[in-house]
């Protein structure tokens, strides 16, 4: 486990150096993105992992619950069913509008994980779904740490790929290696793959829980190049790497049954921000 020092670096111990930390923020903005293909096709996060938070969180009717980058709401509208008041923190105009359309009764609002538009202390939880790489953590941590009340919860959701029925892998995995090739150099791949391994005590947060919950979600294969376009390190790459991946990616999934059932897991990452005097 890593230790994320008051400075926004990581302690060089086990696994986790300071160097490796440096790498751990990506910014990209997802203006680039079709924001349509993301609300219907990025993946969403286990019912039993939103239960697990709201539950260790403490979180009742009327708790109020940042959905920090919210994009077009994958995490909020899974947190509105549990009757808290969410407010969807999104930068991206795009992403914005569509969440506005779609869930009504999430508050959405411009700003950013570094610029959160929150009075201290309001907030009884902070949730950020598969976008903590794109900040800037110690201006996030920092900021997020003033808007939790004493011993509000932090929650980072990572949506993951988990291993396929043997016939179906056979095939994304040639995908899967296509992908690999032309963003092995991503640095925005590098930055989310280090939070695998996220940091174990955070200043002004109490220690690291973690847990991890198995789903599946079904999609159609002839959409699998519409949903790799609306990930951040291929929508990076330069336009004519950019076009003939997805064409690819088009071609070999045509080869593969018309319906997809994708075998996924919703990691989670908790800490809760320190009671003074506790």
């Amino acid at each position: 486990m890593r230790e994320l020092l008051p400075n926004g670096r990581v302690a060089a111990s086990g696994k986790g150096t300071a160097a490796a930390y440096d790498a751990a923020t990506m910014p990209f903005s997802f203006e680039r993105v079709n924001a349509t293909d993301y609300d219907e096709l990025r993946p969403t996060y286990a019912p039993e992992a939103i239960r697990w938070v709201a539950d260790r969180a403490r979180l009742e009717s009327g708790s109020l619950v940042v959905d920090l980058a919210a994009g077009t709401g994958q995490l909020s509208r899974r947190l509105v069913r549990l009757g808290v008041r969410v407010v969807a923190v999104e930068p991206a105009a795009n992403m914005r509008a569509v969440l506005a359309a779609n869930l009504p009764d999430v508050t959405a609002v411009p700003g950013a994980a570094e610029a959160i538009p929150l009075g201290d202390g309001e907030a009884d939880a902070v949730a950020v779904g598969n976008a903590f790489h794109h900040f800037d953590a110690e201006a996030a941590f920092a900021e997020i740490r003033r808007v939790l009340r004493p011993g509000g919860a932090l929650a980072l959701f990572w949506a993951r790929t988990d291993r396929h029925a043997d016939g179906l892998h056979l095939g994304i995995g040639e995908i899967d290696e296509v992908v690999e090739r032309e963003r092995a150099s991503s640095p925005i791949l590098d930055a989310y793959r280090s939070w695998f391994e996220p940091p174990e005590r955070i200043e002004g947060f109490t220690a690291l829980e973690r847990r991890s919950f198995p789903t599946t979600r079904t999609m159609a294969s002839a959409r699998l190049a519409d949903l790799y376009a609306t990930s951040s390190d291929i929508a990076s790459l330069p336009e004519p790497r950019r076009i003939r991946l997805l064409e690819r990616i088009g071609e070999l999934a045509a080869d593969l049954p018309e319906t997809l059932e994708l075998a996924e897991r919703s990691d989670v990452q908790l800490w809760f921000r320190e009671v003074s005097g506790a």
